[in-house]
């Protein structure tokens, strides 16, 4: 009895431990990830939408 209760108290340990694991690694990723790609998506659109300002400001003149 004392042997299965440790045994499964272990799995479970490493099972969360294993899952917490993964979950940094995948977070620390997508992280990066959303960064690098917020950064240059944000860059393009503030260039396109200042552009088009631009153009809108010498087209009324």
């Amino acid at each position: 009895f004392f042997l299965s209760f440790v045994r499964s108290y272990l799995s479970t340990y490493v099972h969360s431990l294993l899952r917490s694991f993964l979950l940094s690694i995948v977070r620390t990723y997508v992280h990066s990830f959303v960064r690098t790609y917020a950064r240059s998506y944000v860059h393009s659109y503030v260039c396109t939408y200042m552009r088009s300002i631009v153009l809108s400001f010498i087209r009324s003149f």
